[in-house]
């Protein structure tokens, strides 16, 4: 669903076990993490930024790559959340709507883009993310190694804006147990680095912070590595908040990005300010096995009737259509801490069509769950293949919009598949998971090359300029 990264979606929305994957399960209910916004921390000793800094402007989550090449640095892999608390006299609240920067050495040691790392033009292992509003922002990263002189440690540099104009800022660093530390060094490719020369205790900045607290992060492993937590005081200015608008023709069928929403199906709604920072559906947001109504402080009514959130950005929000026997235009509106948007247009049907592609590649994965991904993968004649689309209307049984699914529920008027204007035997068509239509085809009788893919139903049928290879 997601336009700035359809390839990513995708392959979320593939398949039934992913689906369930995206929704956590029904039934999986943690504690949610939210920042108690009544309780204060005490503020962060500010810090140097050290030689080492560079505005690189990367707005990225997972900063282990290289933008220049892809390449992924290696070390210990690290998911690192950041909540940034603003504290005023006696309140304290979660800091919405901040840029918050980090940046850190490999696990050699080396910064990227710097001269004296030899590494100009490189810019591995920075990146910023803008707060939401629980004051939240989450980092994929490796382990920081050391260099001569410092205990571990990551950069942190928080912003506030109002438009352009900066009004609030704070730099420090977080540093972590030396204990943990040692650990994960006896590990590749730290260990090939023995007798680090400098541990928190003897550390200059660390040692020499003064008139706040140091910024431990709270570590826990994981299967993949480890996950840490640090929690940061601040006493800046805070953002002002701009009302959410839609833009014109900006709430879209989730696949196709085209007019026409279905109710149960997923729905793409892009303007400016919808969302403080960025968020994404995890199982601990999920009530009885429900998807929530409001997600990072965003709420959306469609005809009314409140929506089930999956993804909140600043210009994007995605959703799943509440249930609603209406036709014809309805409107939507986007509520956050700002306000609620002016109402913007859509168009409520009983059927919509659309299937889930990465560019135009068709979204097809054989039953063995192999990806048709139309370059080293490619369709055979008379294979079997799973087609992945929404907003293909009614089923039997009826599911309810908005609760965790996982199963069989056939569409009431079947869909027929067409591939290069050949007929496609369907031997199933319906929902298998949250909003996610499965269409289960044989491949019809073609010769190699690429074709267009279309899936009708009550006369309508998808977007065009989706097709599969076939080879």
């Amino acid at each position: 669903m997601k336009r700035i990264d359809e390839r990513r979606e995708m392959e979320m929305l593939l398949s039934r076990r992913r689906t369930l994957a995206m929704l956590g399960g029904a039934g999986m209910l943690a504690a949610s993490g939210k920042l108690d916004a009544a309780s204060c921390v005490n503020l962060a000793g500010a810090q140097t930024e050290g030689p080492y800094w560079v505005e690189e402007n990367l707005n990225r989550s997972d900063i282990r790559t290289d933008p220049s090449d892809g390449s992924l640095r290696p070390g210990v892999l690290l998911n690192l959340k950041v909540n940034v608390v603003n504290e005023s006299g006696s309140t304290c609240v979660p800091l919405a709507g901040a840029k918050v920067d980090i940046w850190h050495c490999d696990a050699g040691g080396i910064y990227s883009d710097e001269a004296a790392n030899n590494s100009r033009g490189k810019k591995f292992l920075r990146g910023y993310q803008v707060t939401d509003d629980n004051g939240a922002v989450n980092f994929v990263t490796v382990y920081p190694g050391w260099y001569s002189g410092r205990t571990v440690h990551i950069h942190f540099r928080i912003r506030t804006y109002s438009g352009s104009t900066q009004l609030g800022e704070f730099v420090a660093q977080i540093f972590f147990d030396d204990t943990l530390t040692d650990t994960v060094f006896k590990n590749a490719p730290y260990s090939s680095r023995p007798n680090r020369d400098t541990r928190n205790a003897t550390d200059m900045v660390l040692t020499g912070t003064r008139n706040g607290a140091i910024v431990y992060a709270d570590v826990t492993q994981t299967a993949a590595g480890y996950a840490a937590t640090a929690t940061i005081g601040v006493n800046i200015a805070a953002p002002a908040a701009a009302a959410p608008a839609i833009t014109s023709s900006g709430v879209v069928n989730g696949a196709s990005f085209k007019d026409g929403i279905v109710s149960g199906s997923w729905v793409a709604i892009f303007g400016r300010n919808l969302a403080a920072g960025t968020r994404a559906l995890t199982s601990d947001d999920l009530v009885n096995g429900s998807m929530p109504v409001s997600l990072g402080g965003v709420s959306v009514n469609v005809n009314n009737k409140p929506a089930f959130l999956y993804y909140v950005s600043p210009t994007q929000v995605n959703v799943l259509a509440p249930a609603d026997s209406a036709a014809g235009a309805v409107s939507v509106t986007v509520t956050n801490s700002a306000g609620t948007s002016p109402a913007a247009a859509a168009m409520l049907m009983a059927a919509a069509p659309a299937l889930f592609a990465s560019n135009g590649n068709v979204a097809a994965v054989r039953p063995d769950g192999a990806v048709i991904d139309g370059s080293t993968n490619t369709a055979r004649p008379g294979e079997t293949l799973e087609l992945f689309g929404t907003g293909f209307g009614a089923t039997s049984p009826a599911v309810t919009p908005g609760v965790v699914f996982s199963g069989s529920a056939p569409l009431v008027t079947p869909a027929t598949v067409t591939i290069g204007g050949a007929p496609a035997a369907v031997a199933y068509s319906g929902l298998v998971g949250t909003g996610l239509y499965q269409i289960n085809i044989t491949v019809p009788n073609l010769a190699s090359g690429t074709y267009p893919v279309l899936a009708t139903v009550n006369g309508i049928s998808s977007q065009s300029g989706v097709t599969l290879k076939v080879g």
